[in-house]
């Protein structure tokens, strides 16, 4: 064989952090040699053919990168609200996972000499912080870890909550454990959740989402009301894994709070309640013009008794925004919520009344984080913290022209 991989990425591997391969061959001496690399995703569909010189001292192997191939295989379309999903709890891929493959082959003396070595693998919708990436072992995930770096966080009953998990291609997870608790920490009731996409063939059953709000699962799961009404905090458990622990929060609610859903490194998404007073900002800009009124003595008009507007706004636009504020912090959420000012997609949740829509259901509203800079906070050394946090909606609104 011609073409030797002499490394590769996981088979599991986040698709914006490096896609990198080694390969060598033994046919350098050729004429106008090249390698070539075909990137096929998960259906076969080619996506990009890339070729390479060889190294100065041919017989040393060259490096490739193809992640910037695999992007746009990926997408986070998974991130809904819990009650759109009916009684299902576990969703798979959508956009959180793809499949790929590349064949790697050589050319020279002007004939193409393909698929002399082929990897095939999944791209999943991460950016590891590059020194986390240097530590990154999909052993320490497939089936284990979910794609969250906080196992700990506080929510409303009523709250939408995802969490997300790899599903390893060679062993299934048979179903995930629910365990609920009162506040001195007394297990009200256990149960399972069963996982019903446990195919190892389906490249979509390689991402699991996990639709774990306290109200969406009571309702799925049909659990004791006891259990219901006392729980201070349950568990969710992979059988092969770590814990998640959602906190029920208990203080009396003195505003609708705030709920924003923030994709992190890990292509999951993590969420936070801003609880206190939020108030709504605009920003405008407009440009006018003027001009002469019908009557150029005084602009009145006595049969409709109105003035003609002489100042004429031809270009308005404004933009909406949102002035949030935290409770007070641990040192664990303040780490939270500085993934949520890098995240690449933030959502608000709002009442779909805010809009003019039905009284009851919550729409996921995409919002621009505008604080750049942000420091972790420690109890330690700060004692009591809070976050004052402006986001902007992103679309922008436009009045009449005049």
């Amino acid at each position: 064989m011609a073409i030797t991989i002499q490394a590769s990425p996981d088979k599991f591997t986040p698709a914006f952090n490096p896609v990198h391969f080694r390969i060598s061959s033994n046919n350098y001496l050729q004429p106008d040699f090249k390698f070539v690399a075909d990137v096929y995703n998960g259906t076969g569909q080619l996506l990009a053919t890339l070729k390479y010189q060889p190294q100065v001292i041919g017989s040393q192997p060259i490096d490739i990168d193809i992640n910037r191939v695999l992007h746009e295989l990926v997408a986070p379309n998974y991130c809904r609200a819990n009650d759109t999903m009916g009684v299902d709890i576990v969703t798979t891929a959508a956009g959180a996972l793809a499949g790929y493959s590349v064949q790697f082959g050589e050319q020279y003396g002007g004939v193409l000499h393909g698929n002399l070595n082929s990897f095939s693998g999944y791209a999943f919708n991460g950016a590891l912080n590059n020194k986390r990436f240097a530590f990154y072992s999909q052993a320490a995930y497939l089936n284990k870890q979910f794609l969250t770096g906080f196992n700990r966080q506080v929510a409303r009953k009523r709250d939408s909550i995802i969490i997300t998990m790899l599903q390893s291609d060679t062993a299934a997870i048979p179903a995930f454990s629910l365990s609920i608790f009162d506040i001195t920490g007394t297990m009200l009731h256990s149960g399972s959740i069963p996982n019903p996409y446990n195919s190892t063939t389906i490249t979509n059953n390689r991402a699991l989402h996990l639709h774990v709000g306290f109200d969406h699962l009571f309702a799925s799961l049909s659990f004791p009301v006891v259990a219901y009404n006392n729980a201070a905090y349950y568990t969710i458990t992979a059988p092969s894994g770590n814990t998640m622990r959602i906190d029920l929060y208990s203080q009396c609610e003195r505003f609708p709070g705030v709920r924003l859903y923030f994709l992190n490194q890990y292509g999951g998404f993590d969420a936070f309640n801003f609880m206190l007073a939020d108030r709504w900002e605009q920003t405008n800009e407009k440009k006018s013009y003027q001009r002469q009124p019908s009557d150029k003595r005084t602009g009145y008009d006595p049969v409709t008794r109105r003035f003609e507007a002489t100042t004429r706004n031809y270009y308005t636009k404004y933009t909406e925004k949102r002035k949030l504020v935290s409770d007070y912090l641990t040192d664990q959420e303040a780490e939270l919520l500085g993934g949520l000012m890098y995240a690449p997609l933030v959502y608000m949740e709002v009442p779909a009344a805010e809009y003019g829509g039905p009284n009851g259901p919550m729409v996921l509203v995409p919002v621009d984080v505008k604080l750049q800079d942000y420091t972790i906070k420690k109890t330690r050394v700060d004692k009591m913290f809070n976050l004052e946090l402006d986001v902007e909606l992103t679309t922008t609104n436009f009045a009449q022209g005049l």
